[in-house]
């Protein structure tokens, strides 16, 4: 009966060494991430794509990621104000602008209204959108825009006083935007067009 024992126990660590060995030399398998991420934006109806990180950033990418994110929203403001000027939407604009570029804004739709004029607007690209200046505290930012835009004014009559329908400029801006309360809005502007 002993010697079976040691017999048992001698056959039971064997299989322990065995079943040890063979499990230690299994890699376990880490589940494999996509390399990108694509949903639907519920603000814009927009599919979004994010790039998944396999390492940490360093600063300066860190720095570079947010420079891309404020652009691509930057370029959205400049688009949602020049569409919401030319189609005299006050309330768009005094969203998106601070007081004083709000009023001067509001000055010259009315103005334009009590002529009778109408302006249409159409953005046909972004060649360029570059931040070219920030503030220390990094809540007031300078971009300049090189986009590629179609303008036409025209009179209460409908007819074309300035502008062509044909003509498409190409217009360097540079428009400052302001942080107030964790919110961009567009502070101060400055442009100048060609058309080609």
């Amino acid at each position: 009966m002993f010697i079976e024992n040691i017999i048992l126990g001698g056959i039971i660590a064997f299989l322990v060494f065995v079943l040890y060995k063979s499990l230690g030399k299994q890699s376990v398998k880490q589940p494999q991430l996509p390399e990108k991420l694509r949903f639907i934006s519920e603000k814009t109806g927009q599919v979004v794509e994010m790039k998944l990180l396999k390492e940490p950033l360093n600063l300066a990418e860190m720095e570079k990621m947010n420079q891309q994110a404020f652009l691509l929203k930057a370029k959205m403001i400049f688009q949602s104000v020049c569409e919401s000027f030319s189609n005299g939407d006050l309330a768009v604009l005094r969203s998106q602008t601070d007081t004083a570029v709000f009023e001067t804004f509001e000055k010259l739709i009315k103005e334009r209204q009590e002529r009778g004029e109408k302006m249409e607007f159409s953005l046909v690209c972004f060649n360029k959108a570059e931040v070219i200046h920030s503030s220390e505290q990094k809540d007031k930012i300078t971009v300049c825009f090189e986009t590629e835009q179609i303008n036409i004014l025209k009179d209460s009559d409908g007819n074309v006083i300035e502008g062509d329908a044909m003509s498409i400029a190409k217009t360097t801006d540079f428009w400052t935007f302001k942080k107030i309360k964790n919110k961009w809005v567009l502070n101060a502007t400055q442009s100048e067009a060609f058309y080609v």
